[in-house]
């Protein structure tokens, strides 16, 4: 049985989460090449189109942050500066998932490049972006995580996030990611524990993890004492926030009774 291990990183969104870890950067599918530029060219037309209207879809059934998170990024798929380098590449011979995929890490690059966390916390939209057209190219979905799964790798992208259904638990362990990113955000007004910073991880990831988002770590094959210690802090957290959702939703009064 492998010892537990211990690591740290950031708290983005306060939390306990028991559960299996489910790798999300896993990949699945490749796409076929097509074979002329023509067809290359209405690959990737098809494609954004796709990617466009699942996110038009998803905004159906989203609201206030999440709304405008879907609606950024159907901006930026109908920006023709952001899709035109990738049909360049496409017409000097290289097909629609790696001139896309270059073009959009180029574009990646730049926000990571800057010395504000805004600007590199929206390089994970881009990214998402990115993959929402090769997944449309090579004609695959997303692998669905078990239900309380902590979703595991190096970020998160907003529409998992969003597709995610963490009404039975669950939380987010990310090596890399931000405390200022959308989904540090959304996982914050939803409740959902998430943890940032984790940096490198063993190679054999754990079956069961206890993630402890209040204090920004997470601990993997965890011994039975770490277990019962993390179910009573887990409670205890529980209790205080469920005491302070209680004060928070009375009418304020002042020592003088108004």
């Amino acid at each position: 049985m492998p010892e537990p291990l211990r690591l740290q990183g950031i708290s983005a969104s306060a939390g306990y989460a028991e559960g299996p870890l489910f790798d999300l950067d896993q990949t699945v599918g490749s796409y076929v090449g097509k074979e002329t530029a023509d067809d290359e060219k209405a690959a990737l037309e098809a494609a954004i189109g796709i990617a466009t209207g699942r996110l038009t879809a998803m905004i159906g059934m989203a609201e206030g942050d999440a709304a405008d998170i879907l609606e950024f990024q159907i901006a930026m798929l109908q920006d023709d500066a952001l899709s035109s380098p990738a049909f360049a590449a496409i017409r000097t011979g290289l097909p629609a998932d790696t001139a896309w995929r270059q073009a959009l890490n180029a574009e990646i690059a730049g926000y990571d490049a800057s010395e504000q966390d805004y600007f590199r916390a929206r390089a994970a939209d881009i990214r998402d972006i990115r993959d929402q057209v090769l997944r449309a190219l090579s004609e695959v979905g997303n692998v669905e995580p078990p239900a309380g799964a902590i979703l595991y790798g190096e970020d998160i992208a907003p529409t998992r996030f969003l597709e995610t259904d963490w009404s039975c638990g669950g939380g987010i362990a990310l090596k890399a990611g931000s405390t200022a990113s959308h989904v540090a955000m959304l996982a914050r007004s939803r409740g959902v524990p998430m943890v940032v910073g984790l940096g490198d991880s063993p190679a054999h990831l754990a079956a069961l993890a206890l993630l402890d988002a209040e204090h920004g770590g997470i601990v993997l094959s965890p011994s039975k004492a770490q277990i019962a210690a993390f179910r009573q802090s887990s409670s205890s957290f529980r209790a205080r926030r469920d005491r302070a959702g209680t004060f928070l939703a009375r009418p304020a009064v002042t020592k003088a009774g108004t």
